[in-house]
């Protein structure tokens, strides 16, 4: 397993509107969202497959625990509960670089 531990930066975001779209997510929230996500501070902690990741954008703070290959909660921009984040076809790309 690779270690992802450490500090993050997006470097590129592709369809994430279009995701929060087809997630039924309201248009000037996703215009909001779009905007905040543009920035996000990521910090990963990985112990084996156990993985914590705490998200900072302008307008929330997220934090996830999950262990590969098990189903975890999480809640979309507009706080609805999902297992599975996507839509339809839609596959939303987000490309991180290590700081």
């Amino acid at each position: 397993m690779p270690n992802f531990e450490g500090t993050w930066k997006m470097k590129s975001s592709e369809n994430f509107e279009e995701l929060l779209k087809a997630l039924g997510v309201n248009p000037m929230l996703r215009k909001v969202a779009v905007a905040a996500a543009s920035k996000p501070h990521v910090e990963i902690k990985q112990n084996g497959e156990h993985f914590y990741i705490k998200t900072w954008t302008t307008i929330r703070t997220t934090e996830i625990n999950f262990l590969i290959g098990e189903e975890f909660n999480e809640e979309t921009v507009d706080g609805r509960k999902c297992k599975i984040f996507g839509a339809n076809d839609v596959v939303c790309t987000r490309v991180y670089v290590r700081v």
